[in-house]
């Protein structure tokens, strides 16, 4: 059973994916004692309603889903995957644990995982990885073929076709150009996972990100999606474990190996 003298996992999914594509992930940290949380982001889904939302949307409603746990006390670590990198930066300026304590305010983000992470919004909506042939104006499907090379390489068929088959659809206009905040803003430790055979978001751009974040890097040798593979997973887990226990240590000092 989970407990809340842990902190709390905040994980935000990537863009075409839900919160159930991680559940390797989710199931291993619940099983080390972590109450887990992961929304579903108001810019990717099955329906119409995602149409026009855009990260400020989803920042807007990550900010209102944890603001209630850190009221209460409770420490987060946010964790993300790809596009979801983008909301764990903007929604963790402000509420870190540093932020929230000089306000007199109880509670906070300890720490920001970006795994194969977007950064920046900035330019992304009319560049690679993103191209405009694949957009229908309103929503932007992944078609069967670009998922495959681009997504899950280095995945084998069963958990690839399982994951081929849960895909949705993102809004296309989820990376409008406007930015709140630089990832550097957020006053907590930074881990980010580069994958260095990641064929969707270049490995020289997760390692220039990882630098404007000021993050400490972990180097996996896999694809896109290592939550889908059991040795990577496992270390994701470590990972964000030894994340969460950053508030007994100095947030600015862990390095994860």
């Amino acid at each position: 059973m989970a407990s809340r003298e842990k902190p709390i996992i905040l994980f935000l999914h990537g863009s075409w994916h839900l919160p159930l594509h991680y559940r390797s992930l989710i199931d291993g940290l619940r099983s080390n004692g972590f109450t887990v949380l992961a929304p579903n982001l108001v810019t990717t889904g099955y329906d119409d309603s995602i149409d026009d939302k855009t990260h400020i949307d989803s920042t807007y409603q990550v900010r209102q889903y944890i603001l209630p746990y850190l009221d209460q006390g409770c420490k987060v670590v946010v964790a993300s995957h790809s596009s979801g990198g983008i909301m764990a930066g903007q929604a963790s300026v402000g509420l870190t644990l540093e932020d929230r304590t000089a306000q007199g305010l109880k509670g906070g983000i300890i720490a920001v995982v970006y795994i194969a992470g977007l950064i920046d919004p900035e330019n992304l909506r009319n560049q690679p990885p993103f191209p405009g042939r694949w957009t229908d104006h309103k929503k932007r499907p992944i078609p069967e073929g670009p998922a495959r090379e681009l997504l899950y390489n280095g995945i084998e068929e069963p958990r690839l076709r399982e994951a081929l088959q849960m895909l949705v659809w993102e809004s296309e206009s989820a990376y409008a150009p406007e930015r709140l905040h630089a990832a550097s803003d957020v006053r907590a430790l930074k881990i980010y996972v580069v994958c260095t055979r990641d064929r969707i978001v270049p490995p020289e751009q997760q390692y220039q990100w990882a630098a404007l974040a000021g993050a400490t890097v972990v180097e996996f040798e896999c694809g896109h999606s290592p939550f889908l593979l059991e040795k990577e997973t496992a270390l994701l887990v470590d990972i964000i474990t030894k994340a969460a226990g950053s508030v007994n240590t100095s947030l600015h000092r862990v390095k994860v190996a």
